[in-house]
């Protein structure tokens, strides 16, 4: 068994790769019946969406090797369900139901390839991706960006905006970090010079 070794404050902290989850996936009524694991299996399959952007954008994909996009353009992932097992350490139960949840949410749709081939699993949009309706979380100096395009860049957030999640979605709620719903609250009234 590994020993607890806690942060100290003097040291630097150092990043360790970590796999990104959509907060609308947290927020929003539509995805509600989303268990922990489907969402989990959503964050896996848009990173490795994510590899297969790259390799495409990058010219990355020899020409024996396959494309994976289909004859619509439609970009799809390759994840096997014993794979998608040992990396999220459930059983076929949890994975098959994650799967479930995550079609019925319209998340992923998945095509059979037969002779024993993997299925391809096409990732589908969120709600605020379709609408691009995007949410803006900003903090302090934060890096943002696509890794996939170029370098973050750092940019100084306007500290009255912080961490507000802004949608126009009437689903997707304004919710702080204790998930109270400030919906319908004027934040105008905060500024203490307001006419």
């Amino acid at each position: 068994m590994l020993t607890f070794v806690p942060h100290k404050i003097n040291e630097d902290y150092k990043k360790v790769e970590f796999y990104r989850v959509n907060k609308e996936l947290l927020n929003c009524e539509e995805y509600r019946g989303l268990s922990p694991t489907a969402i989990l299996l959503y964050s896996l399959l848009c990173d490795r969406l994510s590899l297969c952007y790259s390799n495409e954008l990058n010219n990355n994909v020899s020409k024996n090797k396959n494309h994976y996009y289909d004859e619509n353009k439609n970009m799809y992932v390759i994840f096997t369900r014993m794979n998608l097992e040992e990396k999220l350490h459930v059983g076929k139960t949890a994975i098959n139901s994650a799967f479930e949840q995550l079609k019925k949410a319209n998340l992923i749709q998945e095509k059979r390839q037969g002779r024993n081939k993997p299925n391809r699993i096409y990732v589908g949009k969120t709600k605020s991706e379709i609408s691009e309706n995007f949410v803006n979380w900003k903090s302090e100096n934060r890096t943002s960006g696509n890794p996939i395009f170029g370098y973050p860049e750092v940019r100084k957030s306007d500290a009255n905006n912080n961490n507000i999640f802004k949608s126009k979605n009437k689903d997707c709620k304004y919710l702080d970090y204790e998930e109270r719903d400030y919906s319908n609250y004027d934040w105008l009234d905060l500024y203490a010079n307001k006419k």
